[in-house]
């Protein structure tokens, strides 16, 4: 299999961690990704032109991060990291909306950032802002008392916490979270998040 990706997506990590979380990592190739890039023809691959994307054994092209993790989850996980910590599948499913609803809203402010200082609107990055700190609230709520057993949705929201705090250090996002702060420091020990970690290397080592 190929997985279309890059090394600082958040969305591209989660199946990444699932992939060294399922110890199936020999069987998917990283194909490192530009998305935005027309000349790269990875537009034939994805139309939409986003990653993460999953090129299957039989050719059948994948997208996007929630049904890659499903997919694998079900294909060699027996899906067992559909749910865990007492949750249900469904649950699990929401907290992983919840993550990406995070990274959606921290993602639009990274974008306008990047636009020229007058191009910007500083309202709209409020209210984007102000999204992603509603879903850290939520997170306090539904993580604190977890023991950082990996799912979908606790892969997805310990991706999410990594990738907000890495593109938007100015934030105190878990100083005011406590419960958050130590669900997150004992998830980011697994190894599937260490070697994935942004600002890593594109490997399954991460080296």
């Amino acid at each position: 299999m190929k997985l279309y990706c890059s090394a600082n997506s958040p969305y591209a990590r989660k199946p990444r961690v699932m992939a060294l979380e399922l110890g199936i990592t020999d069987r998917i190739e990283l194909i490192d990704t530009n998305p935005r890039d027309p000349a790269g023809g990875f537009w034939k691959t994805n139309p939409l032109g986003k990653i993460p994307a999953l090129e299957t054994d039989d050719g059948t092209v994948l997208f996007d991060s929630p049904v890659i993790c499903d997919y694998l989850a079900e294909e060699f996980g027996d899906r067992r990291l559909v749910a865990g910590d007492g949750r249900t599948a469904w649950q699990a499913r929401t907290l992983a909306a919840l993550a990406d609803g995070i990274m959606d809203a921290a993602m639009l402010v990274r974008l306008e950032l990047m636009r020229p200082g007058s191009e910007r609107s500083p309202a709209d990055m409020a209210k984007q802002m102000a999204t992603a700190d509603r879903g850290f609230d939520r997170l306090e709520t539904l993580l604190g008392g977890c023991d950082g057993t990996p799912d979908l949705g606790t892969i997805a929201a310990g991706c999410c916490i990594d990738w907000v705090m890495f593109r938007h250090p100015d934030t105190d996002w878990l100083g005011p979270r406590p419960s958050l702060a130590a669900w997150q420091e004992r998830f980011a020990k697994r190894d599937s998040m260490r070697h994935t970690a942004p600002g890593r290397h594109l490997s399954w080592t991460g080296d």
